[in-house]
């Protein structure tokens, strides 16, 4: 086994995890309060409601916790440490974390876009663009400086980098807007097997690119088959997408089955590079959920499962399956892996897990019995006022583990 590498310390890069940890410190606070709501409506914070603080929990995990890590990745990548935008780095994230603090008053105003995940609208919309052009000025001053440094096949694929981000802000005022939707089924009104599976094999690469970039020694067990099934899986998806379809029709309950395997194959990959002390918990964890998530999403697609939670809080269980689980796993394990620090002592780690499982358990159950029967809307069952209970209890965990996390980055500083 390759020795790991012994990563330097970076400003920008410690800056925007800590910003990281403080947005899932307020994402999970915000979504506690959710949870408290469900049991007593009674109180809400004036005009503030259940409806209006859903988008600023939503949008602060996905735009805060998930992509902060990201834009820290982007640091690393691009040296930004090296160069004279160095003492830039951290304005990039202040001002990252400003346009998120500017969209979630908007969202408790009622100013949103009306499209989850893509709330952006009015002066929160130009706030986060800009927000995107000062993160890509720093970047191109870093690439400017630093490519004569640089193999020709990295400087020609941090230069296509750069060209990929630079419409990122065009396209988010372009998603955002109510005038545009992408693919649906219609028969469900949500994504298609194909769609599900472009956005999964995203995620796939950026778990490809990872040891690779990050690790630092090692060359992975990826092997030509395991590249081949990857572009097999995108010229699927983009097949697939474009015949359209619904979840009846079988091309479209083929994208999902691709999905498995990389359970595996990325598992195999990943054993053959080094990887710092602080790191294992987090990979355990990750590819525990990912496996759970992968297996989980194709069983949920099947018509007769989809049809009965698809307006429940089975779906709500999904997304925790996947942010609170699979994605604070990975969004943990790039942190440590650029900082070279212990994020949080195995206990934490265990807990946030068992409690994020007991939530998904809990959720799961209480949808799959909301499907079956219509009149707990009516009634108030005790076995729903007691899986709301066990929420909020999970909730209290989560928040306790992440202020922990925080209180520990900020102590080493």
């Amino acid at each position: 086994m390759p020795k790991a590498p012994v990563i330097q310390p970076d400003e920008g890069v410690s800056t925007a995890v800590k910003h990281a940890l403080g947005w899932l410190v307020t994402g999970n606070a915000v979504g506690l309060y959710l949870s408290v709501l469900l049991l007593k409506p009674q109180w809400q914070l004036g005009e503030w409601t259940y409806g209006r603080w859903v988008p600023v929990h939503l949008n602060v995990q996905l735009y805060g916790w998930t992509a902060l890590p990201l834009v820290a990745w982007l640091f690393s990548i691009y040296e930004v440490n090296r160069s004279k935008s160095a003492s830039w780095a951290s304005a990039a994230v202040w001002a990252w974390t400003a346009a998120l603090a500017v969209g979630s008053m908007h969202w408790l105003q009622g100013v949103t876009s009306g499209k989850i995940f893509l709330d952006w609208k009015d002066g929160a919309l130009w706030a986060f663009v800009a927000a995107l052009g000062v993160l890509w000025l720093v970047l191109t001053v870093a690439w400017l400086e630093r490519r004569r440094a640089w193999s020709k096949l990295r400087r020609r694929l941090s230069l296509g980098g750069l060209l990929a981000l630079a419409v990122v802000p065009a396209s988010i005022v372009l998603t955002a807007s109510p005038k545009t939707y992408p693919p649906i089924d219609v028969t469900t009104g949500g994504p298609s097997g194909s769609s599900l599976l472009g956005s999964s094999m995203i995620v796939v690469g950026l778990m490809l690119l990872l040891p690779r970039v990050v690790a630092g020694t090692g060359k992975g067990r990826a092997g030509r088959g395991t590249w081949g099934y990857f572009v097999f899986c995108w010229l699927y998806f983009g097949a697939a997408e474009a015949v359209g379809g619904t979840h009846f029709d079988w091309w479209q309950n083929v994208s999902l089955l691709l999905m498995p395997q990389w359970a595996w194959l990325l598992v195999r990959d990943w054993t053959g590079f080094a990887w710092p002390r602080g790191s294992r918990v987090w990979r355990y964890s990750m590819f525990a959920w990912w496996a759970l998530l992968v297996s989980t999403a194709y069983l949920m697609y099947f018509p007769f499962v989809l049809d009965r939670i698809k307006f429940t809080q089975g779906l709500v269980a999904h997304s925790h399956l996947a942010m609170a689980g699979f994605t604070t796993s990975f969004c943990a394990l790039l942190a440590v892996l650029l900082t070279g620090r212990r994020l949080a002592g195995t206990f934490t780690v265990l807990l946030w897990n068992l409690a994020a499982l007991t939530m998904v358990v809990t959720l799961a159950a209480m949808g799959w019995a909301e499907g079956g029967e219509p009149s707990w809307m009516i009634e108030n069952p005790f076995w729903r006022v007691l899986g709301l209970a066990v929420r909020s209890l999970c909730g209290v965990v989560m928040l306790g583990a992440s202020l922990i996390w925080l209180k520990n980055w900020r102590a080493v500083e």
